[in-house]
């Protein structure tokens, strides 16, 4: 009969509820661990023995957690958008901006006035076509006794310092002897037999 038949098989309801307890694995690096090969599908065995209250307990905790940071999420969010409003209020008020404005703006502006800020050296003040070129004399500021005296903790110059270490490197590998490694036991072949 089809009600005999309906009392013999779950309802549909039943079996949503039963689809909803299965739990899905997630198979990384070829199908699971050693346990998983040995003893294929354990975990689904272990996880239909368990009790009803103890699946749904499982299934639930893993929601929550999920749904938690979701609302962990939100309410971040709330306060972030609140705060957002409030950067338009962190801007420079143009009341208080530094009054001056770097020399390569007013150059391409052509506001740039070429003013001394010191005397140079020579009656200069390096204003173009009135410069010093330091570099022409670069024993300038020491009289000859302080420039010998300077001479004297001149730094090493690295180029020599390297050709040296280079030298010093392929003498050692000349000079010395390398070990070679003989096989002094050979196996008997059959033309020594």
């Amino acid at each position: 009969t089809p009600s005999g038949s309906r009392a013999a098989h779950p309802s549909s309801e039943e079996n949503k509820k039963a689809a909803m307890m299965r739990q899905a694995r997630i198979l990384r690096g070829g199908g699971g661990g050693i346990a998983d090969k040995m003893f294929p599908g354990y975990k689904d065995k272990i996880w239909a023995a368990l009790p009803q209250s103890i699946r749904e307990q499982q299934v639930k905790g893993a929601n929550n957690a999920f749904e938690k940071h979701i609302a962990q999420h939100k309410s971040w969010q709330g306060y972030l958008l609140s705060w957002k409003s409030m950067e338009k209020s962190f801007e420079p008020s143009q009341k208080y901006r530094k009054p001056a404005v770097d020399w390569r703006r007013q150059m391409e502006r052509g506001t740039m006035h070429y003013g001394r800020w010191y005397e140079g050296p020579n009656g200069t003040d390096y204003r173009p076509g009135n410069t010093h070129d330091r570099l022409l004399d670069v024993k300038a500021p020491f009289t000859e006794a302080e420039w010998e005296e300077r001479k004297q903790h001149r730094s090493f110059d690295l180029m020599k310092f390297g050709y040296m270490c280079l030298g010093l490197f392929l003498a050692y590998r000349v000079t010395n002897e390398w070990p070679v490694v003989w096989c002094e036991e050979r196996k008997p072949s059959l033309e020594d037999a």
